[in-house]
């Protein structure tokens, strides 16, 4: 009943996402009382420099601001992604719940993120991607979503990630070729080869950027196992194994290009989740799952055929993500 509800996308969903902005958005702005607001980590140089010049390295309401309208940029991508590609029927309004659900409560989202500025390009890769499936040349489509991943690296040093998934992409969605494989390669480095020399012509020196290099490659962070990250790793466990099951049972009934871009999805969920292991990334990394995750889950309560097993799981995955939400906030 509670699903059904929500795949009507009526005045009742839009209450339920007031409702969760209504409970979640002031504890953004509670900076200054909260032992678990931080600042921004897994940032690459051009996001902190940034974030420097801009907000002076704190967390101030404008960075909080900010955080909110990127938030509702992804939202806007990720539907246009849908719409491109019909990866599923549902409306706008059930993507907006399932994602203000998932990204406000895998970590504490309380001030701008580098992983919400590589979702951005991350979406707008991914777009590339999926676009080359019906293509006779994708060379250059190829080499536009290398590029897309890339300026999201410049951003989010987790982001890339995106270079293994995209060669993963090409693998399975057309026949291997050398030179698309190349071409997107080239993209991905291409916005850090520009940096690099925009950098060392303005500054006159490369010394920071190795500073900052061979300090990621020296980072010995240990990942602290707390209660918290005990909770937020097992829901997205629990979750990957549902979405791949319920995806998997009914993987028959979807075409060839949904049934790769879902298997995509899946990998791309399951190498984040795989890269908060990575020394050098802190627990910030989870932050980027909000993307596939969305598109997984609303395929599913959408999709899927109406039954208790469903709705029970719609409830949880709604109820449990909230409680995330307050562990991490301690409201």
């Amino acid at each position: 009943m509670i699903l059904k509800q929500a795949k009507q996308n009526g005045i009742d969903i839009i209450i339920a996402i007031a409702i969760i902005l209504g409970l979640i958005v002031p504890s953004m702005f509670l900076s200054n009382i909260r032992p678990y607001i931080i600042p921004p980590e897994n940032g690459m140089p051009l996001f902190n420099t940034i974030y420097e010049n801009l907000f002076g390295g704190q967390i101030t309401a404008w960075t909080q601001v900010s955080a909110l309208l990127l938030i509702f940029v992804e939202i806007s991508l990720l539907v246009m992604l849908n719409s491109d590609f019909e990866l599923t029927r549902a409306k706008p309004t059930l993507f907006t719940l399932g994602f203000l659900v998932l990204s406000l409560t895998y970590i504490p989202c309380n001030t701008l993120l580098p992983e919400q500025i590589a979702n951005i390009f991350i979406t707008l890769g991914l777009i590339k991607i999926f676009a080359c499936h019906s293509m006779d040349n994708a060379t250059h489509t190829f080499f536009d979503a290398g590029l897309f991943f890339g300026i999201g690296f410049l951003f989010c040093a987790p982001a890339v990630i995106m270079l293994v998934v995209g060669l993963i992409a090409i693998i399975m969605f057309r026949p291997l070729k050398g030179n698309e494989l190349i071409m997107f390669v080239l993209g991905f480095f291409t916005p850090a080869f520009f940096y690099i020399t925009i950098y060392y012509l303005t500054e006159g020196t490369l010394d920071p950027l190795k500073d900052f290099i061979q300090a990621k490659i020296n980072d010995s962070r240990l990942h602290t196992i707390t209660y918290n990250t005990v909770i937020c790793l097992a829901a997205d466990a629990v979750q990957l194994v549902i979405a791949s099951a319920l995806i998997f049972g009914d993987y028959s009934k979807y075409n060839l290009f949904h049934s790769r871009a879902y298997r995509l999805l899946l990998i791309m969920f399951v190498a984040i989740c795989c890269s908060y292991f990575v020394p050098m990334f802190s627990l910030q990394t989870m932050r980027m799952t909000t993307l596939p995750v969305t598109i997984l889950f609303v395929t599913v309560f959408y999709d899927s055929k109406p039954s208790l097993m469903l709705d029970v799981f719609f409830v949880i995955f709604v109820l449990g993500n909230m409680a995330l939400q307050l562990l991490w906030y301690r409201l």
